[in-house]
């Protein structure tokens, strides 16, 4: 545990649990210290520690000047995908004790915290098919369907809003597991991969994954239903109010078949339950969605 202060609040974190929930490559944990690769960048050389009696953190080779070092709720604030202001309230939600005569039933849909200007990006309109993604399962009429495609060297898998505005893109190298996104565009959290699909094809029912391979596999496992992913194994507030705002009456819990998996259908859970018909995907023996399409179509 890590004594954190937030508004005047002193908050017990459980670092080890938090910083658990990530992949970390070439780890190596001590008493004191998590010393890994830099999750922020191609990192050959672990340059990134985390002090686990502190939770300040620091990262040698890191480029960009926000992300050289800082406390932990910036931290968490980065891997998640959120603002800082955003972290520290969850933090305050799952760790603090509040004052019972200060408790407020939230309305099931909250006002949208108002967002940074979405920047449009231009150029990935026609994307020719990947090859990549058809090996993964994906034909050329879903990869059109959500406007993804790709080359020989990588895939590219745009991110949109609701009405079909390009505003970040995911590339995925064709040889390796290899991921980056756009420098200048629309922060991840802020949007909900396939939502302009949902919204077009007006769809009943969605299914809820952690990735974009996973949420386009959706369609060829059942034609009524239309995948959608937030990035990860957390969701943020705003794609949270996104997903309620679609004119569906079912939500699958469509994370993966592991423990970030069950982390994120809870989280959507505790979001949607009441608001809209409810099932847990049914993966099992399979890792995620996509895994699965792949073993039954051979």
């Amino acid at each position: 545990m890590i004594v954190i202060d937030i508004s005047e609040n002193v908050l017990h974190v459980d670092i080890i649990e938090e910083l658990g929930q990530y992949d970390w490559e070439h780890a190596r944990w001590t008493e004191g210290k998590l010393i890994a690769a830099s999750p922020f960048r191609e990192d050959n050389r672990p340059s990134f520690f985390v002090n686990l009696q502190t939770g300040v953190w620091s990262d040698s080779g890191a480029v960009d000047v926000s992300k050289t070092k800082g406390n932990f709720v910036w931290l968490l604030a980065l891997l998640k995908g959120w603002s800082y202001g955003m972290t520290a309230d969850w933090l305050e939600e799952k760790y603090g004790y509040p004052d019972l005569e200060q408790l407020k039933i939230k309305p099931a849909l909250q006002k949208l915290e108002k967002s940074t200007e979405i920047i449009a990006l231009s150029g990935f309109d026609g994307l020719e098919p990947s090859e990549y993604l058809e090996k993964r399962g994906l034909t050329k009429s879903v990869q059109q369907r959500y406007g993804v495609g790709g080359d020989s060297k990588k895939a590219v898998m745009p991110w949109r809003t609701k009405d079909g505005k390009v505003a970040n893109v995911k590339y995925r190298r064709a040889d390796k597991k290899e991921f980056w996104y756009e420098n200048e565009a629309t922060s991840l959290n802020e949007l909900v991969f396939g939502l302009d699909v949902a919204k077009r094809e007006r769809s009943a029912t969605v299914a809820v994954c952690e990735a974009e391979i996973d949420a386009m596999s959706w369609c060829l496992l059942d034609a009524d239903v239309v995948g959608i992913a937030v990035g990860s194994s957390v969701m943020s507030e705003q794609q949270m109010e996104l997903i309620k705002r679609l004119n569906v009456t079912k939500i699958i819990l469509g994370g993966d078949n592991d423990e970030k998996g069950a982390l994120l259908n809870k989280q959507a859970k505790h979001a949607f339950g009441g608001l809209f018909r409810l099932e847990y995907a049914e993966y099992a023996p399979f890792k995620d969605a996509n895994e699965k399409l792949l073993n039954i179509s051979n």
